[in-house]
């Protein structure tokens, strides 16, 4: 539903584009530059702008509570302040409809916003063992109604599976999206911002493709994180195959010999040293 709703949305943007283009076009050629350059979407700025701002605060409160690959649940979880400035995050965020901004600003909204939501959803039942507790054993909190945009209200899943990657077709995202679990890459302690989300993105890819508890090469043989089972598509879309993909990223390149898949430890990612970064 989000998806018609934001195709629309940009439909009806490049409709009454075209439709300022020709008329400063019957006053003259020269007239065209100078009016999109005053008329460009100056409300999208704004709020691209505006949730640029938000996002700074979301990255000082993960900069407070991510330690290593882990995040310190139980002192945020007793911060009255910052559970409330994690709420007003995603409140304020969801005011936005990011659907007329420029991709990467898109991008980095829809990547923040998921990582807010799904740390929300863990500290307003925490505590717990697993994300996965969350729900019960016939619900699944990937499937809970999180956030509402543009009258839209949307899961976690939904925010995955039908936006960020049908929408963007980056691969990257899976090392940026963050499930609260031991399995998942590590999230970031900061937030993800447009200026340099190309650069944050591969970082987050490098670092998680040269730690051994997503890509172990050894006695064993290679075997790499389960989420190259499940979106392998993604991968060889972009990349043309996943050892393209992961030799992309790694200081080393994987060895010959087949790839084979980590098990996934959906045990909360609770940071085991809240003094280190």
């Amino acid at each position: 539903m989000y998806r018609l709703r934001w195709a629309r949305q940009k439909a009806k943007a490049t409709v009454a584009r075209t439709v300022i283009v020709a008329a400063l076009a019957m006053l003259g050629p020269s007239m065209v530059t100078v009016g999109l350059a005053s008329t460009t979407d100056t409300s999208a700025r704004t709020d691209a702008s505006a949730a640029d701002a938000l996002h700074s605060e979301f990255g000082a409160l993960l900069a407070r509570y991510v330690h290593g690959v882990g995040v310190d649940y139980p002192a945020w979880s007793g911060a009255a302040d910052d559970l409330t400035a994690l709420n007003d995050y995603v409140q304020s965020l969801t005011s936005l409809d990011p659907a007329p901004w420029p991709e990467d600003d898109q991008k980095a909204y829809w990547i923040n916003l998921y990582n807010a939501a799904t740390l929300r959803l863990v500290l307003a039942h925490y505590p717990l063992d697993s994300i996965k507790d969350i729900g019960g054993l016939f619900s699944s909190p990937w499937k809970r109604d999180v956030v509402t945009v543009a009258e839209s209200t949307l899961t976690l899943d939904e925010i995955e599976n039908e936006i960020l990657r049908p929408e963007f077709h980056d691969p990257r995202i899976h090392f940026a999206l963050n499930c609260a679990s031991i399995g998942c890459p590590p999230l970031r302690a900061d937030a993800y911002r447009a200026a340099n989300l190309s650069e944050q993105l591969d970082e987050s890819c490098r670092r998680t493709l040269n730690d051994a508890r997503w890509v172990s090469v050894g006695k064993d043989g290679i075997r790499v994180t389960k989420i190259f089972d499940w979106y392998r598509g993604d991968f060889e879309e972009n990349g043309g195959s996943v050892r393209t993909f992961l030799d992309r990223y790694r200081d080393e390149p994987l060895p010959k010999g087949k790839i084979e898949h980590l098990s996934y430890d959906w045990s909360l990612n609770i940071a085991a040293d809240r003094d280190s970064h």
